[in-house]
């Protein structure tokens, strides 16, 4: 009998290890997909929040009021640049550091609200979220925005705990803490006060003390950026992206992705099943309610300013601000499958699908477009025509911010204008004429002149355009035909180079 209780045990010990390190290690190798793309060339935003940062500490401030920018964000950076220096990996590194940060909130969080269990699927959901796993090496203040939210989550979660005076100051700063870092993140403020109004409606009036100097906390904290968000609010309709064609589909996408819809709908079935399907009592009110409000609240608020505003607001990189949210809405739905077996199994299954899909694809080591490849190729075909060509030959580059259809485009490269980012960090070594982002009368009239011009002069001139402005490129070889023949010198990471030589005598 002792033998066959001996050789249980064995078999048991190493079922509870494992047991107890599958959160884990699924964490870890959720963690792991952040560092796919850390090596990958910066693209147009973040050699934007480059350029504003690059100029030095005393021009941040008037740098970040040229384009919309986090200035949280962007005095971070610069600390962090002063650090690490300029290259790629050491300019997405603060973001990988602050993605840690606000995982690390989001579990206090989770278990102070739920259990440590929870708390770990909670993390396992948010790690593997494709808005979050693309911002962890992205050169901008998302995770520096999640990480505020996250902090602000759990002091806010402290204080319905405590009711101390202390953490609604902290609570307070937090929050104000979170526009400093993105301004559309504030979208979830009013998910805290739906919460505390649910959760505490029937002290409130005990709580006036600590509620005043929780606002008060914020106005103060927030105070310096009410000129910004004015000012901004006042430029709008200049800083529009194109929206999604379906925005209530893309929230839901974002959401419930599919492998998880799936994945959650099979182990719930099979629970069912078996009976094993345990629902909430009273008792775990209202604690389950603050995961789908932090979720439905700044949904709630992108669809309402899209709807009746030409802001479109609905946009995946924008509901980045729903991952806590959503991670512990998940994570709490998990939680009422009653098998601790089914949901091993589950998140498990959901890791190794999704990290096995990151590794296996090439797509997941680059980020957006850039332009590194591109100019590169400029540089290197400017400079195999001579020192004398690099002088004269001129290079017409298509803008791909927005703002460029609404302001004079640049003319002095040595300027104070924000347009001009594309260059800094992968500079083109030689003469460059930029163009708006579309086919506009500033592109047509810059575009004629600069055609003129090289005619006059016998040379031939390049154009280097993103998808955005391939019209343009083909507005060119139409206006030019007779003059110039063009010629395709390659597409590098979407981005056009087209080479237009002179029909008589060309090079």
């Amino acid at each position: 009998m002792s033998t066959a209780t001996a050789a249980a045990t064995a078999l048991e010990k190493p079922a509870f290890i494992l047991s107890k390190v599958a959160y884990p290690v699924a964490l870890l190798a959720s963690l792991s997909m952040w560092f796919l793309a850390i090596r990958a060339p910066l693209w147009l935003d973040e050699t934007l929040a480059y350029w504003q940062v690059s100029g030095g500490f005393a021009k941040i401030w008037s740098r970040s009021a040229l384009m919309p920018s986090s200035i949280g964000y962007l005095y971070t950076l610069w600390f962090a640049k002063s650090i690490f220096g300029s290259r790629e990996i050491a300019l997405k590194l603060p973001s990988t550091l602050a993605m840690f940060g606000a995982i690390y909130f989001l579990f206090r969080s989770a278990r102070e609200l739920y259990d440590r269990e929870t708390a770990y699927i909670a993390c396992i959901f948010f790690a593997l979220t494709y808005n979050v796993v693309f911002a962890a090496t992205d050169a901008r203040p998302y995770t520096f925005a999640l990480l505020a939210t996250s902090l602000a989550t759990f002091a806010f979660i402290r204080w319905m705990a405590l009711h101390e005076m202390r953490q609604a100051i902290l609570f307070g700063a937090a929050a104000a803490g979170i526009l400093y870092f993105h301004y559309l993140f504030g979208a979830i403020l009013p998910a805290f006060a739906i919460y505390y109004l649910v959760a505490q409606r029937g002290s409130i009036k005990k709580d006036l003390q600590q509620l005043a100097a929780a606002l008060a906390t914020f106005i103060l904290v927030a105070l310096p950026l009410m000129y910004r968000v004015a000012s901004l609010y006042h430029t709008r309709e200049t800083h529009v992206v194109q929206a999604m064609p379906h925005p209530v589909l893309t929230a839901l996408n974002t959401l419930a992705p599919l492998q998880v819809l799936i994945g959650f709908v099979i182990t719930a079935f099979i629970a069912a099943l078996v009976r094993k399907i345990r629902f909430p009592g009273r008792e775990s009110f209202p604690a389950i309610l603050l995961g789908p409000v932090l979720v439905l609240a700044p949904i709630t608020v992108f669809l309402g300013v899209s709807a009746v505003t030409p802001v479109r607001l609905v946009i995946p990189r924008y509901l980045t601000v729903i991952a806590p949210g959503s991670a512990l809405t998940w994570a709490l739905m998990t939680s009422w499958i009653d098998s601790p077996v089914l949901r091993k199994l589950f998140c498990v299954g959901l890791v190794a699908l999704t990290v096995f899909e990151a590794y296996s694809s090439p797509l997941s080591r680059q980020h957006m477009i850039n332009f590194k490849q591109a100019h590169a190729f400029v540089n290197a075909n400017i400079a195999k025509h001579g020192d004398k060509d690099k002088d004269k030959v001129p290079v017409l580059v298509c803008s791909a911010f927005i703002e460029s259809d609404f302001e004079p485009m640049p003319t002095d490269r040595t300027g104070e204008n924000a347009l001009l980012s594309q260059l800094d960090y992968y500079s083109i070594d030689a003469p460059v004429v930029m163009l708006p982002i579309d086919l506009n009368d500033q592109a047509i009239r810059m575009g004629s002149q600069t055609v003129l011009a090289a005619a006059q002069r016998g040379q031939r001139f390049l154009v280097v355009a993103p998808p955005t402005s391939y019209p343009t490129v083909q507005w060119l070889i139409n206006y030019s035909r007779g003059m110039f023949t063009d010629y395709l010198l390659g597409v590098f990471n979407e981005i056009m180079v087209v080479e237009f030589r002179p029909v008589a005598g060309g090079d």
